[in-house]
Parts: structure tokens; C-alpha cells; sequence
């Protein structure tokens, strides 16, 4: 007959391995829940910075109706001068003195 012990034991040991895959799912599924948690803060962030991008174009497209804007940005970016202007070039000298 078999003891009160060893029947213990192996009620215990089935319990256990019984258990074993619901607590391996579990951990599982906590990793997963982290990992999709880490992705949403990422996207929540690009969000925000194409947020800010899209704000800084439409502020650039309601400037581009302005004759002054255009003008500055063709002076500073384009290297473009007015109408009976002489252009101007700064040339550095890299040579150092001896």
C-alpha cells in the first residue's frame, strides 16, 4: 500500500506540473504586454514630433503668401539679391599666419 506521504508527494508533483504551463503562459503574456506597452510609448512619441513637423509646415505654407518671407528666404538661403544690388561674398582664409 502506498503511503500517505508518497501520495502527497505526487499530488504535489501533478499540481505542479499541471501549473507549470499556465504560469510559463503568464509570463509569457506579462512580457508580450510590456513589449506592446514599450511600442506604444515609441509611436505616441513619433506622433508628437510628426505633430510638431506638421505644425512647422503649415506655418511655412501660410508664410509662403508673404511677399517679405519669400524674400528672405531667397536672400538667405538662395544666395539671390534684389534688383540693382552688387552681391557680396565673404571669403575666410583658412592659412593660418605664421
Amino acid at each position: 500500500m502506498i503511503s500517505k506521504d508518497k501520495t502527497q508527494k505526487r499530488f504535489l508533483i501533478l499540481v505542479l506540473f499541471c501549473c507549470l504551463p499556465l504560469i510559463v503562459s503568464a509570463v509569457h503574456q506579462g512580457y508580450r504586454i510590456f513589449q506592446i506597452h514599450q511600442e506604444s510609448v515609441r509611436t505616441e512619441k513619433k506622433v508628437e514630433k510628426l505633430k510638431k513637423e506638421n505644425a512647422a509646415l503649415a506655418e511655412e505654407k501660410q508664410n509662403l503668401g508673404d511677399l517679405k518671407y519669400i524674400e528672405k528666404v531667397a536672400r538667405d538661403e538662395h544666395n539671390m539679391v534684389g534688383k540693382n544690388e552688387i552681391p557680396l561674398f565673404m571669403v575666410k582664409n583658412n592659412q593660418g599666419s605664421k
